[in-house]
Parts: structure tokens; C-alpha cells; sequence
């Protein structure tokens, strides 16, 4: 791991000011050796964009900074400095002209301190200067040059469209999974990414022997990262060794789940339990693990389908959990069917669909899901989804919502985006619509993924080359959460 000293002569503006002493003092130049991981003694905030002068000097006769890259991560900084000063202290750093980002503010004694920068690029020379502000005096160091490591052989996004003034505002960031190989549903290793809105990725993390990671998402609490290692579809076990980490973007490991059957889709609850789709033979059930470790099945597919007459295998693609109902829609491609559970009882309350018996009808007719990925509800409560269009044959990837109408048992289609666009992914897939009304369609297996307004315009689009496939995305306003 590369290490670098910077020694720097600075003009003491001040007549009895403390300095930033010498730090690990070297020869002029770079040196090089070997560092260890350290705490970065954040404790959350947000990314500041813009001016963020704070209207110091710099301060010091002599000053010594350090940097060093993640073992792991190379698009991870660590800043080291010493201060002989206490009080309330920030990195800023800059790596796209006239904007300034700034790390979360911490209270510092005097002495040696180190702070990880996030959001960095990789490949990337950037600008960084360390501010103290001891309740007397504002005390700013000169501004000093670093850099991350190469970004690894992975994927690389292009964005092909992108209009900032119509962006959902706290998509800073989305965070997804790639797998490296083209083709689909293939095996192949799974890298984990988050990128920001330029295409750029900004942390990038490979899942092991190419096992799969297609579910990733921010933990309830939103200060972890969830990841799925998902051995279905690499050791063909059934699912039997898949497990899901609790892990900071560090890489620091904070809780390991083992949840056997595990091909696709988990979410985490208010109260730290998971729930997952477990794979049983040809059939399904909804467990759940608890905080106290024990496991229960909230529902059985075979059981619904023997309920209604049905004999179809059973195999999930969504999990969404309707947290003010206490309800889960979990989507089916096996049968083309999208069933809503109760929680606490495990009935069976909804299906919808085209193929199983008992399925709720549509309005207009040609509105039927089949293929369906990414099942939610809205804040409003309608269906939103992603599917084919048309019937079997009509291969193109399109968004619908619908409202839920109760009374005739009926999905009313009141959106529908991508019809005539001929964009297909032949699996997975998903919608999210966004806090401003826009929604963030992403294409599955076609590598491609949109934000769209309301009235249907495009205002971000970015894809990968040959048919990549896309695990879950979701938006992100900021990475400090994550830091541990």
C-alpha cells in the first residue's frame, strides 16, 4: 500500500497562533511504505457541495500531511494530521473545479488525527486542506494534492443522457450491483458499485467465487450497507450456504446472516429482523429471521397454491415490505403473479396476475403484468412495476402503476412508461418512484437504467455494454452514514 508525506512551508498569519505540527517527518519528496486502517471518527452528516470557504489562513511555520489509500478499496482516502490545537474540525477537498465537498464535522483534541474522504473517484487527483476552528480563532491549512488508486477491472457505466434541473435532488449517489459478465442471467463475478450522477464510480467492491449479489440495499436504520452472497445460481445448492453481511464502506463486516434458500430477494424490518425468499424444491416460503436468532416461515407458496388450485412451481423476484401496513407484495415470474402477504397472520390477501386462478382482472385489458419485476407501493398507494409489454412475444421492458380498486378487484392502469422504446431486458428489472415524482426504472438485464418524469422525460439514462445484468439500485443523498 502506497504511503505519501507532504512537507509544505507555510506563513504564520497569526502572532501567537498554535500550529499543525510535523507529522511522521520525511524528506522533501513523496515517500513510500506501508499503512494500516484506522478509524475515521465520523459520526454521520451530509456532503457539502459549493463554497466552502471558511475564512482562515493558513497557520504554521512548518506542516507535514499524510494520505494513504483503503488496503481494498482504492477510491477510499485517509487524510492523517497533528494539531496543537482542539476544537471543531473538517477536511474540504475538491476533485471537480469550484466545488468543495467537506467531511462531517468532529470535536478534536490537540494531537495526531486521521479522516476518510468519500465520494472520490477513482482515478482521481484531488485537492484537500484540514480546518480547525479551536472557538477563537479558524485555523486553515494550504490546500494539499492526493489522489485514489486505479478503479478495478470491472464494468464501467455510461451516462447518455442528463439533465440536472429534473433530478430527483436527493439522488446524489445510486448504489448497485453489475455482474462482469455479458449475456444475462450467466454466471459470473458480481461487483458491487456506487456511483454518482456523472457515471463515475465512486466504491466498488467484488463478491467472492462468483457468487451472486443482486438485492443490495442501505440497512433499515440507513448507517449499513446489506449485501446478498447468493449461492443458488454459482454453486447450485439450492441456496443452502447463501448468506446476507451487514457491512460499512470500509469493508468492516458488522453482522453475518445465514439464510438458507436465499436466491434473489431479502429486505431487513424496523426491528433488525430479515425476511427472504427461500427456495424449497420446486416451491417457496417467506422466512424470517429474528434479532434473537430464532427463524419462522410467515408463508408457504404451495400451500397458497394448493389453497386456490394451482399446480405451478414457485420462485421470487421481489420483496417489497408495506411498512405502514405491515404487508409484503412478493412477485412471482414463475407464474407471472404478484401476491400480498399480512405479516403477522400470513394470509394471503391479494394476488395479481394473469395466470392463476382467482387473479383480480385488469383495466384496460392489455394492461396485464406478466414477467414482472420490482413490485411496490407508492406513497399514494398504487401498484407500481416493472414487466413486458403486451403479451408473451411483445419483448420490450416497460413501467406501470395502477390503482388498487378493491371493490371490483380490478388493476386500473393510470402510467405506463417505455412502450414503443425498445428497450428489453430479458430478466430482473425494477421501478422506484422517487420523492419528487419522478421514477427510476432500471432495465435488468439490459444493463440500462432511467429516471423519468411524470410526463415521460427522460432526464438521466445511463447504461452498460452487452446485456449486463443489473442487481437492485437504489438512490442515495449521502455516503457519511455508511462510514465507520
Amino acid at each position: 500500500m502506497r504511503r505519501f508525506s507532504i512537507l509544505l512551508p507555510l506563513v504564520l498569519t497569526w502572532g501567537c497562533t498554535p500550529t499543525f505540527s510535523d507529522l511522521d517527518p520525511v524528506t522533501e519528496g513523496t515517500g513510500e511504505g506501508e499503512g494500516e486502517s484506522g478509524d475515521d471518527g465520523t459520526d454521520g452528516g451530509e456532503d457539502t457541495v459549493g463554497d466552502t470557504d471558511s475564512g482562515g489562513d493558513p497557520v504554521g511555520e512548518l506542516l507535514s500531511f499524510d494520505f494513504r489509500i483503503h488496503d481494498d478499496i482504492e477510491s477510499l482516502v485517509y487524510v492523517t494530521w497533528t494539531s496543537e490545537v482542539g476544537g471543531t474540525a473538517h477536511i474540504e477537498y475538491s476533485f471537480d473545479d469550484g466545488e468543495w465537498l467537506q467531511t462531517p464535522p468532529q470535536e478534536i483534541d490537540a494531537g495526531d488525527h486521521e479522516q476518510l474522504l468519500l465520494g472520490i473517484p477513482y482515478n482521481e487527483t484531488f485537492e484537500w486542506k484540514v480546518v480547525v476552528d479551536s472557538g477563537e480563532e479558524v485555523f486553515t491549512s494550504a490546500e494539499q494534492e492526493a489522489y485514489t488508486g486505479d478503479l478495478p477491472s470491472m464494468p464501467e457505466p455510461t451516462v447518455t443522457l442528463s439533465d440536472p434541473s429534473q433530478y430527483e435532488p436527493s439522488g446524489k449517489y445510486l448504489m448497485g450491483s453489475v455482474n462482469s459478465r455479458t449475456g444475462g442471467w450467466v454466471s459470473g463475478n458480481y461487483w458491487k458499485f456506487i456511483m454518482d450522477r456523472e457515471g463515475r464510480i465512486v466504491w466498488a467492491s467484488q463478491t467472492a467465487d462468483q457468487h451472486w449479489t443482486i438485492y443490495m440495499q442501505p440497512s433499515y436504520d440507513g448507517t449499513s450497507i446489506l449485501w446478498d452472497k447468493n449461492t443458488y445460481w454459482a454453486d447450485w445448492d439450492g441456496g443452502r450456504a447463501s448468506q446476507i453481511f451487514r457491512m460499512k464502506i470500509d469493508g468492516t463486516i458488522e453482522d453475518t446472516y445465514d439464510v438458507s434458500g436465499e436466491h434473489h430477494v431479502f429486505r431487513e424490518l424496523a426491528d433488525g429482523s430479515i425476511v427472504w425468499g427461500a427456495a424449497s424444491g420446486s416451491s417457496e416460503t417467506l422466512e424470517k429471521l429474528n434479532p434473537d436468532g430464532s427463524q419462522e416461515t410467515i408463508w408457504d407458496c404451495r400451500e397458497f397454491h394448493d389453497s386456490i388450485g394451482a399446480n405451478s412451481s414457485c420462485q421470487s423476484n421481489t420483496l417489497f415490505w408495506h411498512e405502514s401496513e405491515d404487508t409484503f407484495l412478493f412477485s412471482f415470474y414463475t407464474t407471472n403473479t404478484v401476491v400480498e402477504i399480512d405479516h403477522q397472520t400470513g394470509r394471503t390477501l391479494r394476488q395479481w396476475g394473469g395466470e392463476l386462478p382467482q387473479s383480480w382482472g385488469f383495466d384496460p385489458s392489455d394492461s396485464v403484468f406478466w414477467w414482472q419485476h420490482g413490485a411496490t407501493y407508492t406513497d399514494e398507494g398504487t401498484l407500481l412495476l416493472s414487466t413486458e409489454s403486451g403479451d408473451r412475444g411483445d419483448y420490450e421492458t416497460v413501467a406501470r402503476e395502477y390503482i388498487v380498486d378493491d371493490d371490483t378487484e380490478t388493476l386500473v392502469e393510470i402510467w405506463n412508461f417505455g412502450v414503443g422504446e425498445n428497450i428489453h431486458g430479458d430478466t430482473a428489472g425494477e421501478t422506484h418512484r422517487l420523492a419528487n415524482g419522478n421514477t427510476l426504472h432500471n432495465y435488468g438485464s439490459a444493463g440500462h437504467i432511467r429516471e423519468v418524469t411524470n410526463d415521460g422525460q427522460v432526464v438521466w439514462e445511463v447504461e452498460w455494454s452487452g446485456n449486463r445484468l443489473l442487481g437492485r439500485t437504489v438512490f442515495l443523498d449521502d455516503l457519511w452514514a455508511f462510514a465507520p
